[in-house]
Formats: C-alpha cells, structure tokens, sequence
C-alpha cells in the first residue's frame, strides 16, 4: 500500500525544513526519489514511502554526485509510516523520528542557533545493536555470580504464602526452571507480486520440566544468591531441545497464509498458500530462568507464586498434584 499523497507532501516539506535548518541545500526531485540535499561534500537523497518494493530498490541504489570531477556517494534517508519496512544501507525515519528532528530543527530556528541533523541508522543496524544489547544480558545471566541464579524476585513471604494458600501446614520455597527466550525476525517473500513480510519481535518463556509455554517475565529475572533450605528444580528438557520446541512454534506463528484470486475468463480462481521464515531469518536467544513458588502442604498441597502471590492452578513441575 502506498503513502497518501497529501501525507507524503506534508513529510517533504518538514524534512526540507529539518535538513535547510541543517545548511543543506534543497533540490526537489521526480522518480525515483522525492528530494536531494547538499551541503559541503555531503549529499542525502530523501524518499517518503510505504511501499517496500519502492523501499528496496532505493535501497539497494548506490547514487554518486559528481562535484569538481570528484563523485560523492549519496547517503539515502526514507521516511515512512510502515513500521514493518526494512532498510541496509539507507537511513530509516517513522513518524515518531520526524517529529523529534522537526523540534529540533524548529527550536534551532528560534534560538538563532546552528543545527547538525543526526540521521540515525537503518533498520538492521538498529536491529544489530539491540541483538548486541541482548546478548550482553544474555551473558549476565547465563554467568551468574557462584552460589547464584537468574530468578525472578520473591516478593510474597513464607508466612504471606501460607495465608494465601488457606492450608495449615510447612511453607517450602522451590525454584522452578524454565527456559527464557527473545527473538526478533526480519525477513519478506514474494508471492505473484505480493509481498509477505515476516518480521516480528518478542520475549516468552517454556518451563523446562514439561515443555509448556508460561506467561511470565523473563525480563523482570535478577541474580539472586540461593537461599537457605530452597530446593532448585533440575531442567528435564536441554537446552537444545528447548530451543529446537521454541524454534518451531515461533515460525507457526510468524507464518502468513496468502489466498491470491486470479481471474481466467469468466472463472475466477482462488490460490492460498503458507509461507514461513527460514531459520536464518530468526535471531533466537534461550537462557535459564527460575521462578520461585512456595509450596504449602496441608491437607491438601498448593502452590503460590512467589513473585505474583498467585495460586497456582497446575504444578509448575511433574510429580506433584495440586488438590
């Protein structure tokens, strides 16, 4: 789908102003690019659209200006609407972008001060450094500390949770593993002129002991020292099993299903078909995770999580049965 056109004049005019408060000078264009801008030895060439096809081909572009008998390579600046596009080599501007260097720019402007525009970066340069971000984390929790682990905080005592529970009996504090993930995808294939896009980002988290997806958060983890009398749960799942299950659900996920109808006459037929990213297109961390529960025994056994103070509908590990 293409930007609205009265949209895509009003980006061109602020980013005209953005980069004239700059000190470049503008130049508006036709096809295949909607401005150029040059100030020095620098030149940028401005494209605002939401078409990833359109995106692409700029994007794979290398433009050269000439200047005095020396050629300058082009940096390249798209703006969009469509948070799903991706760029290399071009830098990638959303609306929430524009509207940041538009305030600047208009601030500089009243101040009667110089400006210096900060393009950012592409989307996959952005994405390499969060990826960066996430394996530093990655490996502070899979390096805790001797004597240490990577758990969610425990926030419900031992008394609090034998309260919650209703049961009159012994409070014990068991750390259950589970496995914690993040993925991000970026990925598009094309389909009789339609483009399928696969990109997607997240967090989740398995348990370790039966293979089920839980709803918490792996990112509220924290290194903890173990304390006394607790139990650690073993993992009962490895962790390249674990990662193979979580593999394979998140490209069911992230998969589209097209129907595409073509007409042949006076018949019209309808074609579907799945399409799913390939592995090389998933970026997929797994790291260890426990979550604390107090189990109380009573008459009965309950479980209370001890971050939530939640009671548990199902044991979070097998070998217990919850009545």
């Amino acid at each position: 789908m293409g930007m609205d056109e009265s949209v895509r004049r009003r980006a061109i005019r602020e980013i005209t102003l953005i980069l004239e408060t700059a000190g470049y000078d503008i130049e508006e264009e036709g096809d295949p690019f909607d401005l150029s801008a040059v100030a020095g030895k620098e030149c940028i060439l401005a494209m605002c659209t939401d078409d990833p096809t359109q995106a692409r081909i700029f994007d794979n572009k290398p433009y050269i200006l000439e200047e005095d008998g020396e050629k300058i390579p082009c940096k390249k600046l798209i703006f969009t609407q469509n948070e799903r596009l991706t760029t290399y080599e071009a830098f990638l501007w959303l609306p929430e972008d524009l509207g940041r260097y538009a305030g600047e720019a208009a601030l500089a402007r009243v101040e009667g001060r110089g400006y210096r525009v900060q393009l950012g970066e592409s989307s996959v340069r952005k994405q390499q450094r969060r990826e960066r971000v996430v394996q530093e984390k990655q490996a502070e929790r899979e390096s805790p500390p001797p004597g240490s682990l990577a758990c969610l905080p425990v926030r419900v005592g031992q008394k609090e949770a034998g309260r919650i529970s209703g049961q009159k009996g012994e409070a014990r504090l068991r750390l259950i593993p589970h496995w914690a993930y993040q993925y991000s995808c970026m990925g598009q294939a094309t389909f009789k002129g339609k483009q399928i896009c696969f990109d997607g980002e997240g967090t989740g988290a398995i348990s370790a002991i039966n293979g089920l997806r839980q709803e918490i958060d792996p990112e509220g983890a924290i290194s903890i020292e173990i304390p006394d009398n607790a139990e650690v749960v073993r993992p009962s799942i490895l962790a390249k099993d674990a990662e193979s299950q979580i593999l394979q659900s998140l490209t069911t996920a992230l998969s589209q299903r097209i129907r595409i109808k073509t007409e042949s006459g006076d018949a019209i037929f309808s074609e579907e078909k799945t399409f799913k990213p390939n592995r090389e297109q998933i970026n997929l961390k797994v790291w260890l995770v426990h979550v604390p529960v107090w189990q109380v025994r009573g008459r009965n056994i309950v479980e209370v999580n001890a971050t939530t103070g939640e009671i548990l509908a199902e044991p979070m590990d097998e070998g217990v049965e919850l009545l």
